[in-house]
């Protein structure tokens, strides 16, 4: 499935992101807010779901080498975080959902877990 489709799925509001970012496969999903926990653990998902609204999430995707992102539970995000991941050429959107409701909605997608710790 494409990165369009889980934004499709989930009603996500795509912030920034390219028609060939969109267009990308994903199979793989890794939740979390504190981004040191993303960073501490193995494995590269293709989608970080977060309700961390700040160039903190879009820095820990870049080292991380994770492509897009979903914000969840409709936090309003920042324009130096729009900003700063069309720089870093990652995908970022939004959504009404909850970090729960989202990782469910993935599974039941076939997504699976982008962390080798999972």
């Amino acid at each position: 499935m494409t990165l369009r489709d889980v934004f499709t799925e989930l009603s996500a509001k795509i912030l920034c992101g390219s028609d060939e970012q969109l267009d990308a496969e994903v199979a793989t999903a890794a939740a979390g807010d504190l981004m040191s926990d993303i960073l501490a653990r193995l494995g590269s998902p293709d989608v970080l779901l977060t309700g961390l609204t700040n160039t903190q999430a879009v820095r820990t995707s870049s080292v991380s080498g994770i492509k897009s992102i979903l914000v969840v539970r409709g936090k309003p995000v920042n324009d130096s975080m729009i900003e700063l991941a069309r720089e870093e050429d990652i995908t970022l959107a939004v959504t009404e959902l909850s970090m729960f409701t989202v990782s469910g909605r993935l599974y039941a997608m076939g997504l699976r877990s982008g962390m080798d710790s999972d």
